[in-house]
Protein backbone atom coordinates (compact mmCIF):
# COMPACT_ATOMS: atom_id res chain seq x y z
CA UNK A 1 0.00 0.00 0.00
CA UNK A 2 1.18 3.58 -0.58
CA UNK A 3 1.30 6.84 1.42
CA UNK A 4 -2.09 7.93 -0.22
CA UNK A 5 -3.68 4.45 1.11
CA UNK A 6 -2.54 5.17 4.68
CA UNK A 7 -3.29 8.92 4.79
CA UNK A 8 -6.68 7.58 3.22
CA UNK A 9 -7.26 4.93 5.94
CA UNK A 10 -6.35 7.41 8.69
CA UNK A 11 -8.88 9.97 7.01
CA UNK A 12 -11.40 7.31 7.16
CA UNK A 13 -10.50 6.22 10.87
CA UNK A 14 -10.48 9.33 12.41
CA UNK A 15 -14.01 10.50 10.98
CA UNK A 16 -15.48 6.98 12.13
CA UNK A 17 -14.23 6.64 15.27
CA UNK A 18 -15.41 10.39 16.03
CA UNK A 19 -18.55 9.14 14.27
CA UNK A 20 -18.69 6.11 16.81
CA UNK A 21 -18.01 7.73 19.90
CA UNK A 22 -21.10 10.22 19.42
CA UNK A 23 -23.43 7.31 18.30
CA UNK A 24 -22.03 5.94 21.90
CA UNK A 25 -22.79 9.20 24.09
CA UNK A 26 -26.20 9.32 21.93
CA UNK A 27 -26.76 5.48 23.18
CA UNK A 28 -26.02 6.14 26.61
CA UNK A 29 -28.53 8.76 27.23
CA UNK A 30 -31.59 7.08 25.21
CA UNK A 31 -33.61 5.51 28.20
CA UNK A 32 -36.74 4.50 25.70
CA UNK A 33 -34.25 1.95 24.35
CA UNK A 34 -32.80 0.71 27.93
CA UNK A 35 -34.10 -2.51 27.40
CA UNK A 36 -32.96 -3.25 23.86
CA UNK A 37 -29.58 -1.63 24.24
CA UNK A 38 -27.40 -5.04 24.47
CA UNK A 39 -29.08 -5.56 20.80
CA UNK A 40 -28.76 -2.53 19.69
CA UNK A 41 -24.39 -2.35 20.79
CA UNK A 42 -24.30 -5.80 19.45
CA UNK A 43 -25.39 -4.50 15.89
CA UNK A 44 -23.27 -1.46 16.26
CA UNK A 45 -20.76 -3.66 16.43
CA UNK A 46 -21.25 -6.17 13.91
CA UNK A 47 -21.64 -2.82 11.38
CA UNK A 48 -18.60 -0.76 12.43
CA UNK A 49 -16.43 -4.32 12.02
CA UNK A 50 -17.90 -4.53 8.44
CA UNK A 51 -17.70 -1.10 7.73
CA UNK A 52 -14.12 -1.51 8.83
CA UNK A 53 -13.51 -4.81 6.34
CA UNK A 54 -15.02 -3.45 3.37
CA UNK A 55 -12.84 -0.35 3.36
CA UNK A 56 -9.82 -2.22 3.91
CA UNK A 57 -10.95 -4.55 1.12
CA UNK A 58 -11.10 -1.88 -0.89
CA UNK A 59 -7.50 -0.01 0.10
CA UNK A 60 -5.77 -3.22 -0.61
CA UNK A 61 -5.23 -5.19 -3.91
CA UNK A 62 -4.20 -8.45 -2.19
CA UNK A 63 -5.13 -10.63 1.33
CA UNK A 64 -2.04 -9.31 2.84
CA UNK A 65 -2.59 -5.43 2.34
CA UNK A 66 -6.04 -6.14 3.47
CA UNK A 67 -5.20 -7.22 6.12
CA UNK A 68 -2.72 -4.61 7.43
CA UNK A 69 -5.64 -2.08 5.76
CA UNK A 70 -7.61 -3.67 8.47
CA UNK A 71 -5.54 -3.53 11.21
CA UNK A 72 -4.07 -0.19 10.85
CA UNK A 73 -7.96 1.37 10.27
CA UNK A 74 -9.41 -0.46 13.24
CA UNK A 75 -6.07 0.43 15.69
CA UNK A 76 -6.22 4.17 14.55
CA UNK A 77 -10.49 4.11 14.90
CA UNK A 78 -10.07 2.55 18.50
CA UNK A 79 -8.08 5.31 19.36
CA UNK A 80 -10.03 8.08 17.78
CA UNK A 81 -13.17 6.02 19.74
CA UNK A 82 -11.57 6.35 22.95
CA UNK A 83 -10.35 10.09 22.81
CA UNK A 84 -13.68 11.15 20.99
CA UNK A 85 -15.90 9.55 23.57
CA UNK A 86 -13.30 11.10 26.77
CA UNK A 87 -13.49 14.33 25.31
CA UNK A 88 -17.39 14.45 24.50
CA UNK A 89 -18.83 12.60 27.75
CA UNK A 90 -15.60 12.59 29.86
CA UNK A 91 -15.72 8.88 30.27
CA UNK A 92 -14.15 6.59 30.13
CA UNK A 93 -10.49 7.75 31.26
CA UNK A 94 -7.82 6.42 30.35
CA UNK A 95 -7.55 3.74 33.40
CA UNK A 96 -11.28 2.98 33.24
CA UNK A 97 -12.30 -0.66 32.78
CA UNK A 98 -14.85 -0.44 29.71
CA UNK A 99 -16.55 -2.82 27.90
CA UNK A 100 -14.52 -3.33 24.88
CA UNK A 101 -16.64 -5.44 22.70
CA UNK A 102 -20.01 -7.83 22.92
CA UNK A 103 -19.13 -10.05 20.26
CA UNK A 104 -19.29 -13.12 21.27
CA UNK A 105 -19.34 -12.68 24.61
CA UNK A 106 -18.49 -9.23 26.50
CA UNK A 107 -15.21 -7.86 26.65
CA UNK A 108 -13.70 -6.09 29.74
CA UNK A 109 -10.48 -4.24 29.88
CA UNK A 110 -8.89 -0.84 31.06
CA UNK A 111 -8.64 1.89 28.62
CA UNK A 112 -4.72 2.12 28.15
CA UNK A 113 -4.99 -1.73 27.08
CA UNK A 114 -7.49 -1.17 24.39
CA UNK A 115 -5.51 1.51 23.28
CA UNK A 116 -1.97 0.09 23.63
CA UNK A 117 -3.51 -3.20 21.53
CA UNK A 118 -4.84 -0.46 18.98
CA UNK A 119 -1.23 0.78 18.56
CA UNK A 120 0.18 -2.43 18.28
CA UNK A 121 -2.42 -3.13 15.62
CA UNK A 122 -1.90 -0.23 13.61
CA UNK A 123 2.28 -1.18 13.61
CA UNK A 124 1.25 -4.48 12.32
CA UNK A 125 -0.78 -2.44 9.65
CA UNK A 126 2.59 -0.62 8.65
CA UNK A 127 5.02 -2.94 8.82
CA UNK A 128 3.15 -6.47 8.30
CA UNK A 129 4.54 -9.41 10.48
CA UNK A 130 6.63 -11.95 8.65
CA UNK A 131 5.53 -15.12 7.97
CA UNK A 132 8.21 -16.96 10.37
CA UNK A 133 6.67 -14.86 13.06
CA UNK A 134 2.86 -15.73 12.39
CA UNK A 135 3.02 -17.79 15.57
CA UNK A 136 3.80 -15.09 18.05
CA UNK A 137 1.13 -12.94 16.34
CA UNK A 138 -0.94 -15.74 16.72
CA UNK A 139 -0.33 -16.34 19.98
CA UNK A 140 -0.49 -12.40 20.93
CA UNK A 141 -3.50 -11.91 19.72
CA UNK A 142 -5.68 -15.27 21.47
CA UNK A 143 -3.80 -14.04 24.69
CA UNK A 144 -5.14 -10.50 24.39
CA UNK A 145 -8.14 -11.97 23.92
CA UNK A 146 -8.14 -13.80 27.06
CA UNK A 147 -6.99 -11.39 28.86
CA UNK A 148 -10.13 -8.76 27.65
CA UNK A 149 -12.79 -11.86 28.27
CA UNK A 150 -11.14 -13.03 31.44
CA UNK A 151 -13.75 -11.20 33.82
CA UNK A 152 -16.55 -12.69 32.15
CA UNK A 153 -15.14 -15.91 31.49
CA UNK A 154 -13.81 -15.99 35.09
CA UNK A 155 -16.48 -13.86 36.85
CA UNK A 156 -13.74 -12.23 38.37
CA UNK A 157 -13.75 -8.37 38.70
CA UNK A 158 -9.57 -7.80 38.36
CA UNK A 159 -7.98 -7.47 34.54
CA UNK A 160 -5.38 -9.81 34.42
CA UNK A 161 -2.19 -7.06 33.49
CA UNK A 162 0.36 -10.03 33.77
CA UNK A 163 -1.52 -11.94 30.94
CA UNK A 164 -2.50 -8.46 28.55
CA UNK A 165 1.69 -8.00 29.24
CA UNK A 166 2.45 -11.33 27.88
CA UNK A 167 -0.03 -10.73 24.98
CA UNK A 168 1.60 -7.48 24.01
CA UNK A 169 5.31 -8.67 24.35
CA UNK A 170 4.51 -11.77 21.65
CA UNK A 171 2.54 -9.15 19.48
CA UNK A 172 5.56 -6.55 19.28
CA UNK A 173 8.21 -9.60 18.81
CA UNK A 174 6.34 -10.99 15.77
CA UNK A 175 6.15 -7.12 14.35
CA UNK A 176 9.82 -6.36 15.29
CA UNK A 177 10.97 -8.91 12.35
CA UNK A 178 9.50 -6.33 9.67
CA UNK A 179 10.97 -3.38 11.79
CA UNK A 180 14.92 -4.97 11.75
CA UNK A 181 13.86 -5.66 7.78
CA UNK A 182 12.82 -1.87 6.97
CA UNK A 183 15.52 -0.20 8.62
CA UNK A 184 18.27 -2.74 6.73
CA UNK A 185 16.61 -1.35 3.49
CA UNK A 186 18.15 2.24 4.81
CA UNK A 187 21.40 0.55 6.05
CA UNK A 188 24.56 0.07 3.92
CA UNK A 189 24.38 -2.24 1.02
CA UNK A 190 28.03 -3.76 0.66
CA UNK A 191 31.95 -2.79 1.62
CA UNK A 192 33.81 -1.76 -1.65
CA UNK A 193 37.30 -0.58 -0.80
CA UNK A 194 36.99 0.08 2.34
CA UNK A 195 34.03 2.23 2.23
CA UNK A 196 30.49 1.68 3.07
CA UNK A 197 27.78 2.14 0.97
Amino acid sequence: MTRRHYIALGAFAIAFGIEEAIIVVYLRHLTAFASQAYGLEVGREACTLFVIAAIAWLAGNSAEQRAKAFCFAFGAWDIVYYLGLWQLSGFPTFTDPDVLFLIPVPWVAPVWAAMAFAASLMLIGVLGVQRERGLLLAAGFVLGWLSFVYETAFSVRAYPVWLFLIAFALVLAAVLGPLGRSWQKFGPREVHGGRLE
